[in-house]
């Protein structure tokens, strides 16, 4: 393991007091939170394996117990499910100016201090319910724009600069931020990084093959998988939501004195907690998260 710093440009790869308890928390815990995203279940959901896989299981022995869960499953009367590739390849979506405009308006607002609404993005109702208005963490967040009032903050979403970076730091890496999956293998592994103080596994690339994979393969063990049946919209909002918060949370983390960085290592446990994931649980290699 290797410290890194995270300015997105030259990036080399490289979500205060919490609210929930202490505690295992179920899948079912993040559907309730983030009722809108299927991708909030399937991160939580693998976090939640490799947290609870017995000391010294290899990533071999999960791909074998993988291999034996698909021949049981393709042997009941159940219709055969998509397979991980269709599932990555139905994962993308067609960007929407509308959309995309739409999603800058809202985080824009959020981050000069407008309370979201349940017409607003899951993930903006997630944070808000850990970060009042004006918090150090969602200030932070603000100055990875330049900060300023919502027309400010607007403005520079609207710009785009933070957004480009991020895509082509993601097309550098051989993905695309047009692509549920990669977009939230991005999110888990920086804030993993993040909410560990800056800690990276050395095997970046190879890591988040790793994540990206094991994420489609949840999707495709699911017994109803959601992904496939969303609208371009729908996963649009999702891909971006979370594309846009590791942009900003990553400047944030390269511009931020120690003090920030506490901060912002607590707002993002916080954020994890709410979603399903408890980072302490896991560590990450370049087979992807393993228990600690």
């Amino acid at each position: 393991m290797k410290r890194l710093q995270f300015p997105l440009a030259a990036l080399v790869f490289g979500l205060g007091a919490l609210l929930l308890p202490a505690r295992a928390v179920h899948a079912q815990d993040m559907i309730n939170n983030l009722p809108d995203y299927t991708g909030a279940w399937l991160m939580a959901d693998l976090m939640q394996r490799r947290g609870r896989d017995p000391e010294g299981t290899s990533h071999e022995s999960a791909r074998e117990d993988r291999r034996m869960e698909e021949t049981a499953r393709q042997a009941t009367a159940k219709p055969q499910a998509p397979d991980a590739e269709t599932i990555l390849r139905q994962a993308t979506y067609v960007p929407s100016a509308e959309v995309e405009a739409t999603l800058d308006d809202a985080f824009a607002g959020f981050l000069a201090g407008q309370r979201p609404d349940a017409s607003s993005p899951a993930l903006l109702r997630a944070l808000a319910e850990d970060n009042a208005a004006g918090s150090p963490f969602l200030d932070l967040l603000a100055g990875g724009l330049g900060g300023g009032d919502r027309d400010a903050l607007r403005a520079a979403l609207r710009r785009g600069d933070l957004q480009q970076r991020y895509a082509q730091w993601l097309s550098s890496m051989g993905y695309t931020d047009r692509n549920l999956f990669d977009v939230h293998a991005a999110f888990l592994m920086h804030s993993w990084a993040i909410a560990n103080n800056g800690v990276m596994t050395r095997d970046s690339k190879a890591a988040f093959g790793a994540v990206r994979e094991e994420l489609a393969q949840l999707q495709a063990r699911a017994d109803a998988p959601r992904t496939l049946s969303r609208s371009d919209a729908r996963k649009q909002e999702e891909a971006q939501s979370f594309a846009l918060l590791t942009a900003l949370l990553v400047s944030a983390w390269g511009d931020a004195d120690a003090r920030g960085k506490i901060v912002l290592a607590k707002g993002v446990n916080a954020l994890g907690r709410r979603i399903g994931i408890d980072y302490a649980a896991v560590t990450l290699t370049e087979d992807g998260f393993q228990s600690r």
